[in-house]
């Protein structure tokens, strides 16, 4: 009889063993890559919910799932969304995340200096939208120059719309940060800004040279000298690294060469130092620049200095930075 017992009690001990062991592991979903994303889409019922990410083998325990919600009477406060999971997941997090509605989110890196066609260009790798419909979106908004650069979190599923809207939201937090009185900056104003400012971004690489670079595009435009910025050329070419003779002659209202005064528009998105620069310029008798090869840049008054300049840093078949007083 002892004996019975004993087997009795052995048995119901592995029993009881194998169902708890198989109670936790029911706890947890199946192994999920990391980035693993799981669209949970409105309106469903939690039943629905917990039947789906059943199916995406996220939970393996529908009634556990239902369960913990009906506790804590939270069955219909689960939110719609994309959700990301990787490993195997716990239920209880799982069901902490679709009550918080911790929806996965992309980002999307813009440098200093980006044009609207290569955010275009990003946002078709996400996805998001063609590079075509941006650049079309962009070119009716006039959306150029007041993106502003920076690191963005956008919810997977965005709209190349609400993208814009962000990077707009962004740019005047950054113009009321550099001018609090940006509202008494009227819209021609704040447009020669950020042309300026756009051109800047793309003559300058350090920032100490930023104000000088811009203080000497106003003292041209006050003169009535043309800007002559191969980088205006080069927003309609293509970024080649040095301009020959041929596509200084390149016919187009951004060529600032061939056109006195400023391009029509902005030729990319300007980071803060170059807004910074472009509002607060540096007072300076400079009127050309030409680069030294090494990020910098060397500054002359006259012609003549800028011509012993230019045959020093740059070769004579190519054309480099600012040019002659016409």
């Amino acid at each position: 009889m002892r004996v019975v017992i004993i087997g009795v009690t052995i048995v119901v001990g592995i029993t009881i063993v194998i169902s708890v062991a198989r109670f936790h592991e029911s706890l947890y979903g199946e192994f999920q890559p990391p980035g693993t994303l799981v669209e949970v889409p409105k309106n469903l019922t939690a039943a629905n919910i917990a039947v789906l990410l059943k199916e995406k083998g996220i939970v393996k325990n529908t009634r556990l799932f239902l369960r913990i919600l009906n506790r804590s009477h939270a069955d219909k406060k689960l939110r719609s969304g994309i959700y990301e999971f990787s490993g195997k997941p716990y239920i209880y997090d799982v069901v902490e995340k679709l009550l918080k509605g911790e929806i996965a989110y992309i980002k999307l890196v813009f440098p200093e200096g980006i044009t609207c066609h290569e955010i275009g260009k990003i946002l078709e790798q996400e996805n998001i939208c063609s590079s075509s419909e941006f650049d079309d979106f962009a070119k009716k908004e006039s959306l150029e120059g007041y993106l502003f650069p920076d690191t963005y979190k956008f919810p997977y599923g965005v709209s190349k719309e609400a993208v814009a809207k962000k990077m707009v939201e962004r740019f005047w937090e950054i113009i009321q940060q550099i001018h609090p009185d940006t509202q008494k900056l009227n819209q021609a104003e704040l447009k020669k800004i950020v042309i300026i400012a756009s051109i800047v971004e793309k003559e300058a690489e350090i920032n100490s040279e930023r104000p000088i670079i811009a203080g000497i595009f106003y003292n041209r435009l006050k003169r009535g000298i043309p800007l002559q910025s191969c980088a205006t050329i080069k927003y309609v070419i293509g970024n080649k690294k040095i301009l020959t003779m041929q596509d200084i002659k390149t016919r187009s209202p951004y060529n600032t060469y061939l056109h006195r005064g400023l391009p029509p528009g902005p030729i990319c998105n300007p980071g803060k130092e170059s807004l910074k620069a472009a509002i607060n310029p540096a007072k300076t008798p400079y009127l050309f620049f030409v680069s030294k090869g090494d990020g910098t840049h060397y500054f002359s008054t006259t012609y003549s200095e800028h011509l012993s300049a230019k045959s020093y840093y740059i070769t004579s078949d190519s054309f480099s930075e600012t040019e002659k007083v016409p």
